[in-house]
């Protein structure tokens, strides 16, 4: 089976060693759901908000999710930010 780039992009945090199997789930559930508002992720989890709050830390730690001042929204995706293109932002 062919593999495409994007594919490969999207599965890189999944490879990331330095994210708990809690922060991979979190950021999967943020990614592929754009129902999602905040703490809002309560109703796809079982975790409880300690647990969440963890694993959103660890993702802004790990360049995951930063927080863009003049939206005052946190953007996440599936590569650290310092790889990000300004263009797809």
């Amino acid at each position: 089976m062919r593999q495409f780039n994007v594919y490969k992009t999207m599965m890189k945090y999944l490879t990331d060693k330095n994210l708990s199997l809690n922060a991979k789930g979190f950021l999967s559930i943020v990614l592929f759901d754009d129902d999602i508002i905040g703490l809002d992720i309560q109703k796809f989890c079982t975790n409880d908000k300690e647990t969440i709050k963890d694993a959103l830390l660890e993702l802004r730690i790990n360049k995951y999710i930063k927080y863009d001042p003049e939206s005052k929204k946190l953007i996440a995706a599936p590569v650290p930010y310092t790889e990000w293109d300004e263009d797809e932002i």
